[in-house]
Formats: C-alpha cells, sequence, structure tokens
C-alpha cells in the first residue's frame, strides 16, 4: 500500500493520466434507431439538417410538426441572417412570457411578432416553433444582455420583411 507523497516527493503524473480510460461519447437511446441495412443505431436519425453541419430535433416543441432554425454570421464581413425551415413556423397561441400579436406578410407567412410586457425570447421561439427562438433579440439588433420591449416588433422571418437587413449587434 502507497502513501501520499511528502512535500519533497512528485507524484507520478503519468501514471495517474495513463490509467484514465476514455469516455464513450453519450447516444441519445430516443434519436437512434436500427440501419435498414444491418442494424447500427444511427444517432442522426430524428433529426434534420439545416445546414453548415448543424442538425435540429425533426419534430418541433410542444404542438409543433417541425422546428424553423435561425442562421446568424457573417460573409465577407457582413452580418447575415436568415430564417432557415421557415415552412415550419406556425403560431401555436398565446401563452406566458409569449402574449404578443402575430404578424404575417402578404403571402399569409408569419413575418414578425409585437413583444407584450414580459415576453422572452426563447418562450416567442417556441410559440412560433423556432428551435433557437433565443437568438430573435440578436436577429433584431439586440446585446445579449439587452432584453426586447414591450410594443416592440421583433422581425422572425427575414426573408418575409421587405427592407429588412440584419445589422449585428453592437457587442
Amino acid at each position: 500500500m502507497s502513501s501520499a507523497p511528502s512535500a519533497s516527493e512528485e507524484p507520478d503524473a503519468t501514471a495517474a493520466v495513463t490509467a484514465l480510460e476514455p469516455l464513450a461519447a453519450p447516444m441519445r437511446a430516443e434519436t437512434a434507431s436500427p440501419d435498414a441495412a444491418g442494424g447500427d443505431l444511427d444517432p442522426l436519425a430524428g433529426y434534420v439538417e439545416v445546414g453548415e453541419g448543424s442538425w435540429i430535433p425533426a419534430g418541433g416543441p410542444g404542438d409543433c410538426t417541425g422546428s424553423a432554425y435561425l442562421s446568424i454570421g457573417t460573409a465577407g464581413g457582413k452580418g447575415v441572417a436568415e430564417l432557415l425551415l421557415p415552412e415550419n413556423l406556425a403560431d401555436t397561441g398565446s401563452r406566458r412570457f409569449a402574449d404578443g400579436e402575430v404578424g404575417y406578410d402578404g403571402e399569409g407567412r408569419i413575418a414578425t411578432y409585437t413583444a407584450a410586457a414580459g415576453d422572452v425570447e426563447g418562450v416567442i421561439g417556441e410559440r412560433l416553433c423556432v428551435d433557437n427562438g433565443g437568438l430573435l433579440g440578436m436577429l433584431n439588433g439586440h446585446a445579449p444582455d439587452e432584453p426586447i420591449q414591450p410594443g416592440e416588433v421583433l422581425v422572425i422571418d427575414p426573408a418575409a420583411v421587405p427592407g429588412f437587413e440584419y445589422e449585428g449587434t453592437s457587442d
């Protein structure tokens, strides 16, 4: 039995590190399904690709049958934003923290949302079937710590709002 090293002795760090074994990557059983060819599990079953190597759950939150996804970034030094899978946008009804008014474009597509007192971006996203609704503030020029305001008209689908240009945030 070994004892703890004295102040003058150095512990053998190599022995401690080599004793560790790598952990297996976790797999969510509810999203894995047998592969038709040979029974292997497909870790991406139940997900849909939204581009750039990003995947989201195929079903949406709550009453949503699918999810839309906000893509925000830069291209050529300019901020760009688009709503991917906009056909999945749906108003699932007013609720606590998402009690504002939904605005539609001339074709009946969800385009904007007018915030009510106490509304929260992520809950607005759940109401409208946006997977990453927490980014709605950023899409509309808010810094991460800057809340949306009652009466503020938020763009939900940039393609459905003529003349909208994403300008990024000041942070």
